[in-house]
């Protein structure tokens, strides 16, 4: 059945011109946010990091590394299957490139080794709120959040935060 076939029916019975949440979420109208993709990672919170883990499905070989829990969060709340690597996603154009001042809830930081964020990319994290991130970091560091670091053991914040919602 067609949508517009659909409200005609459901004004003509009587109903409101506008879907229920439940009705909208099986038409797949609800509107996508940022908060969703951080709340997709909050639910994997505790899960150890695992060097290659973690996919659109959820965690792989018990955990996850930073891009899987990225692509894990990002797919669970969008439906968008974006890349695997940190790499690849900062060059995905999937997603809308921000400056990183400008980052909301669900956007995603990136880190370049020694500062290249061209082709170094090495590290992604999910923005949650001014200051922190939710991340899979490193081996022994389960999936927290935590606070946003600029540099760290060579890394550098890259300049621009991608927004795939």
């Amino acid at each position: 059945m067609k949508l517009s076939s659909l409200f005609t029916v459901l004004l003509a019975a009587g109903a409101s011109a506008m879907p229920t949440a439940t009705e909208a979420s099986k038409l797949g109208l609800e509107k996508r946010t940022g908060p969703g993709i951080v709340a997709a990672a909050d639910k994997m919170k505790g899960k150890p990091y695992v060097w290659g883990g973690g996919n659109i499905h959820g965690p792989t070989n018990g955990g996850f590394d930073c891009s899987g829990l990225t692509q894990y969060s990002v797919y669970q709340a969008e439906k968008k299957e974006i890349p695997r690597t940190a790499q690849a996603q900062y060059a995905s154009k999937l997603g809308k490139r921000i400056p990183r001042a400008q980052a909301k809830a669900g956007d995603l930081l990136f880190w370049g080794k020694g500062g290249d964020c061209k082709t170094g990319v090495v590290h992604v994290g999910i923005f949650t709120k001014p200051g922190w991130m939710v991340n899979a970091a490193h081996t022994g560091v389960p999936v927290r959040e935590q606070k946003i670091w600029t540099s760290y053991g060579g890394e550098s914040i890259c300049p621009d935060a991608v927004r795939f919602w």
